[in-house]
């Protein structure tokens, strides 16, 4: 085969001595990759560096991405259209800016709710809007989750309890740090909000899942195939006993060949992926070589996947770390990818 190029770029500051070669995360990957031939380097980014990279980055074949959408403080409008520029020119890219902005944010549970896994979604446009429709006061008052449009790491995401709303009571707390309840009044619990609608953000209400003891499935994609499957028996936000709070547990990774899993594979690749794409509009052939789903697992003991899982959300813009069996997959598109670019 060819000697490909791939750049891998990772977040860091300027000096900063990250690099995927020995990262824990992406050293398989780039071993890999390095087997089939391919010339790989680490490159970091932030976004001094990105006048820089606009002119180095174009010797490469491919670029692949593992960049959070928020970075200390910071967004990735600039990665973003430095992304696009490259792409434009001919360059590989995973994931595709125009990709995450479809499916890798979190408005996306709104589009997809008529979905097979879909659940009881909201969206709010704009502060206002937010105000005058959350909560739903016709209906009982109960725990739901706010999501930001577009965070990582639980960072925007909050569980809020408006059972004590007509009390001017509403508890919330955030999927980050010591997830500890805060007790707000109505307008101060509003006033919090504001921030998440700046910029053309917005909110997404998701109805409060109790299937989340039951522990939470990650399926990675490759593609629009299944590469393996990773199981979290504890997360955040995990209903509190009394006063004891669990911390979120390991994740433990599975083949996309496990069969406890079947089921999910089986419905993703044969229905639920090609109905994404197309109610987004979204071609196979952009996706990214690294993307996952997160499911709820509602019943344990069903053979119905449609009442067994419900979707929690999607990851795109930095999938890492991943299952080992998801690699060769991995490598294999990238092989595709440049054969056609020939």
């Amino acid at each position: 085969m060819n000697n490909y190029s791939i750049a891998i770029i990772i977040y860091g500051e300027t000096n900063s001595n990250r690099n995927a070669h020995t990262e824990e995360k992406y050293k398989g990957l780039v071993a890999a990759f390095t087997e089939k031939g391919f010339q790989v380097d680490s490159i970091i980014y932030n976004d001094l560096l990105a006048e820089k990279l606009a002119r180095e980055l174009l010797s490469y074949d491919g670029i692949l991405v593992w960049v959070n959408p928020i970075e200390q403080g910071n967004n990735r409008n600039k990665l973003d259209a430095l992304l696009r520029e490259l792409a434009i020119k001919g360059c590989f890219v995973s994931a595709h800016p125009d990709v995450i902005l479809k499916i890798g944010t979190k408005d996306v549970l709104y589009k997809a709710r008529h979905l097979e896994f879909g659940g009881d979604i909201k969206l709010y446009k704009t502060h206002e809007e937010f105000i005058k429709k959350f909560p739903d006061i016709n209906k009982p008052l109960r725990i739901s989750i706010l999501k930001q449009y577009r965070g990582n790491g639980g960072n925007g995401v909050f569980k809020i309890d408006t059972t004590g709303f007509k009390n001017n009571s509403i508890g919330i707390t955030h999927a980050t740090g010591d997830q500890e309840e805060r007790k707000l009044t109505v307008n101060d619990f509003f006033g919090e909000m504001k921030i998440y609608f700046s910029n053309s953000g917005m909110l997404i209400g998701q109805k409060w899942n109790q299937g989340i003891t039951n522990g939470m499935v990650r399926c990675y994609l490759t593609g629009t195939e299944v590469s393996g499957f990773g199981y979290q028996e504890i997360n955040a936000l995990y209903p509190t006993t009394g006063t004891s709070r669990k911390t979120p547990s390991k994740r433990f990774y599975f083949t996309e060949a496990c069969g406890l899993f079947q089921d999910l594979r089986k419905i993703m690749e044969t229905e639920w992926v090609s109905q994404l794409l197309e109610l987004v509009s979204l071609k196979a052939e952009i996706m990214p070589i690294i993307w996952d789903a997160d499911f709820f697992i509602n019943k344990i003991n069903t053979s119905k996947t449609k009442t067994k899982y419900t979707l929690c959300e999607i990851n795109v813009s930095c999938v890492s770390p991943f299952p080992e069996s998801a690699i060769p997959h991995m490598v294999e598109e990238v092989i595709n990818k440049m054969r056609a670019k020939q």
